[in-house]
């Protein structure tokens, strides 16, 4: 993705947006840390809906170099529908043991603002919803490896996340240092947008291999 294509992608105005209206709002004492982790949930939520929603509706993609125990898949409408159900089954359990993890181990005591969550939550979704309709509507023919559509997600939150479950570890109780983690969160947040886009528009299909245990 060069310059000029992530200039015009809104998905990264809308992330900006957000983003920095977290920061401010908690540098001023308007939301708590509690209400900034768990605005990064839902945004982790909505993007997983956001891909799925992408799988699910592909017309034409690759299953090159995708395999499910050592077996070759085979472009149909089963296997779409299986990856896409499997994907949407394990980010949303990935995300039920990441969300106990934050109540058990980070330990909140501030308020959390759903208000301003709901907000941010239907603000993402427009932000997702233009970009699924970008993606669909592209002039550039290029066809997505479903596998690789799969994984991208992680590629993005886990960076995401890191940056501000230490925040969250070491410093939710010192603004200073909490703001920092949100500063970082929030290049890390575009840098991998652009980053993953760019995965996503490749006609290079990487090798994907599902082994189930």
């Amino acid at each position: 993705m060069n310059l000029k294509r992530a200039l015009a992608d809104p998905l990264i105005y809308i992330l900006l947006l957000v983003n920095i209206g977290l920061a401010y709002g908690y540098f001023k004492h308007f939301i708590s840390a509690e209400t900034v982790l768990f605005t990064y949930f839902s945004q982790s939520l909505v993007m997983g809906i956001s891909y799925f929603i992408q799988m699910i509706t592909l017309t034409e993609y690759s299953v090159k170099d995708v395999s499910v125990n050592n077996q070759p898949l085979v472009k149909s409408t089963k296997t779409k529908g299986c990856l896409s159900f499997f994907f949407l089954f394990h980010y949303g359990f990935f995300h039920f043991v990441y969300l106990i993890f934050l109540f058990t181990f980070i330990g909140f005591k501030g308020h959390v603002d759903m208000h301003f969550i709901y907000y941010a939550i239907l603000t993402f979704a427009v932000g997702e919803t233009l970009n699924i309709v970008k993606q669909k509507f592209s002039k550039e023919k290029l066809i997505p490896n479903i596998g690789t559509l799969m994984f991208t997600p992680y590629l993005r939150i886990i960076p995401m996340h890191f940056f501000i479950l230490i925040g969250g570890f070491i410093g939710h109780q010192n603004a200073t240092i909490f703001m920092v983690f949100i500063i970082l969160k929030i290049l890390s947040d575009i840098a991998m947008h652009i980053v993953v886009n760019k995965t996503y528009l490749n006609n290079a299909t990487p090798s994907t291999i599902i082994q189930n245990s």
